[in-house]
């Protein structure tokens, strides 16, 4: 039922954020959030499918792989004021 790149939410959160699955190993599924920056592990029993439409993207498809895994920091922005 539930496959690597299935949209889910958890019951025990109250379904209050949607994630996809990214891996699953031994019955616990390892999940990255679309709308928050967000890695988190859940086991399947615990896991909702998602109907919910992602608020930004109603379209996107998502490509694993081409960040990093785990974590991910865009890059920060100096200003610096001259005279």
């Amino acid at each position: 039922m539930f496959d690597v790149g299935c949209r889910v939410t958890r019951k025990s959160y109250n379904d209050d954020v949607i994630f996809y699955i990214i891996s699953i190993e031994n019955d616990i599924a390892i999940l990255k959030g679309i709308d928050v920056r967000l890695i988190a592990d859940a086991p399947i029993e615990d896991l909702n499918m998602c109907d919910r439409v992602d608020e930004f993207n109603p379209e996107c498809d998502f490509e694993l792989g081409d960040r990093d895994e785990y974590f991910y920091m865009p890059g920060k922005i100096l200003h610096i004021d001259a005279y």
